[in-house]
């Protein structure tokens, strides 16, 4: 009796379900490809392209003199220090995988994960 009366929300449920496990494969499909480089760009300009397979610590400088310092180890790629006041871009953590990103919107700053 109770199922015939919910008919409608289960069935809307089981849809949902459904959509996002169909939207998770795609994902997983489409960012399958292995991670091989980091694309660091400000005001939207690639300024420079680096191999994960090397480890490296640079700095860059951002808008209006700002800077955030960019480490690569094991593969991955992190913001250690950085000039703004929120510190979001700190606090992103490690990123590996394909189309990750860490932005800093204050020093106009994005580092994008790429393919080979």
């Amino acid at each position: 009796m109770i199922l015939k009366k919910h008919k409608k929300e289960i069935l809307l449920i089981v849809i949902i379900l459904s959509v996002s496990g169909a939207l998770l494969l795609v994902n997983q499909i489409l960012f399958a490809k292995p991670a091989g480089k980091a694309e660091i760009s400000v005001d939207g300009i690639v300024i420079q392209t680096l191999d994960l397979s090397q480890d490296a610590d640079i700095t860059v400088e951002g808008y209006n003199g700002g800077t955030n310092q960019v480490v690569i180890k094991n593969g991955k790629v992190h913001i250690l220090e950085a000039s703004c006041p929120d510190k979001i871009c700190v606090h992103q953590g490690w990123v590996e995988l394909t189309g990750e990103n860490i932005v800093c919107l204050p020093n106009h700053l994005i580092v994008r994960i790429i393919g080979e």
